[in-house]
């Protein structure tokens, strides 16, 4: 095994294990800390193992920040608007009080910036380091998941609506987070840093926080458009913005010099 497949792996099992090992105790206290230890884990064994976010020598492109987070609000918008439309996502009157959903908004924009600094930062770097692009992306992708999975097992009231899915909406999720993966990446090296995915993970993210906060519900009876990661139309539209931005770059000019 090369030393850049073992740092890879010593991420993943960074990642996944004491996260879990606390949350499978039941001890509420614990579980707690592996909450707190499975948001935080990502960021910190990716920028030690990585030594750093592995942005140094890319040329920025700042623009890129703000169309990652409108291309990710338009597939999230889109999702969303396609389960309003068939009755699985309501939108009642305001239930929330506004500290709550603003309070709500600001844990989900720092949870998700913190999430996109271990796996679009160090963590990418370590993956295809040890992997190539292609397949490092992909086994990122595929651990993104399950680092999502292990608290849904272990029913700790993360995300209760995995918690409650049926096979299949699980089989999705996978999937979703694969494609959901490389539109991150991409996006990330459109710009030349990994704010541009957490950007991208942020916005929608933020969105959402907030309409839950307010009383919307996501999920009713089917589940094929629950409008996030575990529906169908969120990772078709997810992979029309990849298929979009691939097509864009082989139109334009290489860059000389």
């Amino acid at each position: 095994m090369t030393m850049a497949r073992l740092r890879f792996l010593v991420f993943v099992v960074l990642v996944l294990g004491p996260a879990a090992a606390f949350m499978s105790t039941g001890d509420p206290r614990l579980v707690d800390l592996g909450k707190l230890v499975m948001i935080l884990s990502p960021a910190v064994a990716g920028l030690a193992l990585n030594l750093g976010a592995g942005d140094r020598k890319a040329a920025r492109r700042w623009i890129w920040l703000a169309a990652a987070a409108a291309i990710s609000l338009a597939v999230s918008g889109g999702a969303l608007a396609a389960a309003i439309a068939v009755g699985s996502t309501k939108f009642p009157f305001i239930t929330g009080l506004p500290e709550g959903i603003g309070g709500a908004m600001a844990v989900s924009a720092l949870t998700s910036v913190l999430e996109e600094l271990g796996w679009a930062g160090g963590g990418l770097a370590l993956a295809t380091a040890a992997l190539g692009r292609r397949w490092g992306v992909v086994v990122l992708g595929f651990v993104w998941a399950l680092w999502h999975l292990v608290p849904t097992y272990l029913h700790v009231g993360l995300f209760p609506d995995l918690e409650t899915a049926p096979p299949a909406m699980i089989a999705a999720f996978v999937v979703t987070c694969l494609i959901y993966r490389e539109l991150l990446t991409v996006l990330r090296e459109r710009a030349g840093t990994w704010l541009a995915a957490a950007a991208a993970h942020a916005a929608p993210n933020i969105v959402f926080a907030g309409l839950i906060a307010a009383g919307m519900s996501l999920q009713g009876s089917a589940w094929a458009f629950f409008p996030a990661p575990g529906g169908l139309v969120f990772p078709v539209l997810a992979l029309f913005a990849v298929l979009g931005l691939r097509a864009q770059e082989a139109r334009e000019p290489p860059v000389v010099g």
